[in-house]
């Protein structure tokens, strides 16, 4: 058993044989079918679906202006189904075209660790909860109140924002909601620069998403590795905060479907096949502008030195890259990406989301010193410790 588990730990698709790698994209071409459901459900769809369903399950109606609460309901799961079969054929095209551009040999090795890696988070994280739900049983505490102690701390923190955040100014709904946009949009923004200045989030969180070098939005690594802690609790509670303070309540289901709105063009976020077609279409380069996602997202990916940091914000219209100096342009040729000059890595689902881990734990074990150990802990990217060891990268294409 110990030599099976070191033999999937360890394995690496880049070394796969030609009839594994052809057995591969067979089944990954299958698997695409269910990908729209999967993505309406517990990813970049999620908070559309939970705010239509929960309209729908509470037999309330936000437009009830317009229409009755039958036909809501109808729209509601009508709109909730076109976006799940959008998602999953747009997942297979992509997914053929890479196969036709790129091969097989070299494009499923990439694509599948990085599926993958998108599993061992998800694993990894719900063994966390579950070793937090066995440590609260054995204080004697419910196991849930391990388990769930993230999600319900976040409850209780909205709840404490409605109540204690002061509204500076009431402004009319349309201009609260716009400025709460535009405010909102900084926790993210911070964030996201966070992960790219921090080594620890960067090692542990984020450079998992950056890895692979031919992208299609289901082959892309984890954008955060245990996202609730690094990602989407802090983004979605401050976001609360700043549009409370100009509206009487914070307004974060509607800040949270007018992110989701862009689901149908942040498909290009990930996706090298379909980089031209984004950026010379007008109607979909000009409406990825205002959610800042397309190809002005994919530019946030770019391997080429100096530009590690750009585009790390989103609607409206990237305020906040602008205002800092992150902003760029798209290029009219598709830029490379993956990891600054774009090193060879292991193809390995675990060294993705793991190694960033593994090498802060050999850091903290072989320097001795505790402001050395502070700084591998809270120190920057551009800094390196004096004994180190990265269990991703195995080299330079020029060494």
């Amino acid at each position: 058993m110990k030599k099976l588990l070191s033999r999937v730990w360890h394995y690496d698709f880049a070394h796969s044989e030609a009839h594994t790698v052809a057995r591969l994209a067979v089944a990954m071409g299958v698997l695409l079918i269910a990908f729209g459901a999967f993505d309406m459900l517990a990813d970049t769809g999620s908070g559309l679906y939970r705010f239509l369903t929960g309209h729908v399950d509470a037999r309330t109606n936000p437009l009830a202006g317009m229409l009755d609460q039958a036909q809501f309901d109808r729209m509601a799961w009508l709109l909730i189904i076109a976006l799940g079969v959008y998602i999953s054929l747009f997942a297979m095209v992509s997914f053929g075209l890479s196969l036709r551009r790129y091969g097989r040999q070299r494009f499923i090795p990439i694509f599948m660790a990085h599926f993958l890696s998108n599993l061992v988070a998800m694993a990894v994280g719900l063994l966390l909860f579950a070793l937090l739900g066995g440590v609260a049983y054995l204080l004697g505490f419910r196991y849930e109140a391990g388990a769930n102690l993230l999600s319900d701390g976040y409850t209780v923190a909205l709840d404490l924002l409605k109540r204690y955040i002061p509204t500076l100014v009431a402004l009319p709904y349309p201009l609260a909601l716009a400025l709460g946009m535009v405010f909102g949009a900084l926790p993210g923004y911070f964030s996201h620069w966070l992960a790219h200045h921090s080594r620890l989030v960067w090692y542990g969180a984020h450079r998992c998403h950056h890895s692979a070098e031919i992208m299609h939005p289901v082959g892309v690594g984890p954008f955060m590795f245990l996202p609730e802690i690094f990602g989407s609790f802090p983004s979605i509670a401050f976001a609360a905060i700043s549009t409370k303070l100009f509206y009487h309540e914070p307004l974060l289901a509607e800040t949270l479907v007018l992110g989701s709105l862009g689901i149908v063009l942040e498909k290009f976020n990930h996706t090298s096949v379909f980089y031209d077609f984004a950026y010379r279409n007008p109607l979909v380069r000009w409406t990825s502008a205002y959610f800042g996602n397309g190809v002005y997202h994919y530019m946030h990916h770019t391997s080429k030195e100096g530009d590690e940091i750009i585009n790390i914000g989103g609607s409206p219209f990237l305020f906040w890259d602008r205002v800092f100096g992150t902003y760029r342009t798209p290029t009219r040729t598709m830029p490379r990406v993956g990891l600054t000059n774009n090193p060879h890595i292991r193809l390995s689902p675990f060294a993705i989301v793991l190694s960033g881990w593994q090498q802060i734990g050999y850091e903290l074990k072989m320097n001795k010193s505790w402001s050395t150990r502070f700084w591998i802990v809270f120190g920057s990217v551009y800094w390196s410790p004096p004994v180190s060891r990265d269990f991703l990268i195995l080299g330079y294409p020029e060494q």
